[in-house]
């Protein structure tokens, strides 16, 4: 597909057997999300369907598959499956379904962003596109124009004036990891 991206991931940077990848595609003006939903809560759709609104950046995308893909390598994951694991490291909330529901597809949802994991050849994105109704954009383009800064700050909170704009990114990660260590 023209607008997926490819990312290579590596939850063990000694242990090169380890790597795994992740094809990341957004999808703007989705009109048929309510089937989406449904068509993942039956296990349908092996992706993460994530609502684009609440990813800041790529980079924030990348950080939680990476430790999707962590967590599946050390048999430590919360959820059953790894798409369903990136969305729920997506969240600085250790309450998976609050995680899902927050951050997963949702009836109203309008941009999405389609993750799937080993998926080289982009077979699977393309199955997946012909089910979205919807128009396929650059994710380092579109995503910046889509992310709701406010209510990216309210979720992760992150309202403190002094963070720049440069920065809000890294404290996005520190909240989706530390979520791990703190009660």
């Amino acid at each position: 597909m023209k607008h997926s991206h490819l990312y290579e991931l590596q939850p063990d940077p000694y242990d090169y057997t380890q790597r795994r990848t992740c094809r990341v595609c957004l999808f703007k003006d989705v009109t048929n999300a309510p089937q989406l939903s449904e068509m993942v809560r039956e296990g349908k759709v092996d992706a993460a369907l994530i609502r684009a609104e609440l990813v800041l950046e790529p980079f924030v995308l990348l950080a939680a598959a990476n430790r999707a893909v962590h967590q599946s390598a050390h048999n430590r994951m919360s959820c059953r499956n790894l798409p369903a694991e990136l969305i729920y490291s997506l969240s600085p909330s250790r309450n998976i379904k609050d995680s899902l529901i927050t951050f997963g597809i949702a009836e109203h949802s309008t941009h999405i962003i389609a993750a799937i994991f080993d998926d080289k050849s982009g077979k699977e994105m393309k199955k997946l596109a012909k089910l979205i109704k919807g128009t396929p954009d650059d994710l380092m383009e579109g995503l910046p124009k889509i992310a709701n800064v406010s209510v990216i700050k309210k979720i992760y909170q992150v309202g403190n004036p002094a963070f720049a704009e440069e920065g809000l990114s890294d404290h996005i990660v520190s909240r989706m990891v530390s979520k791990d260590f703190l009660s």
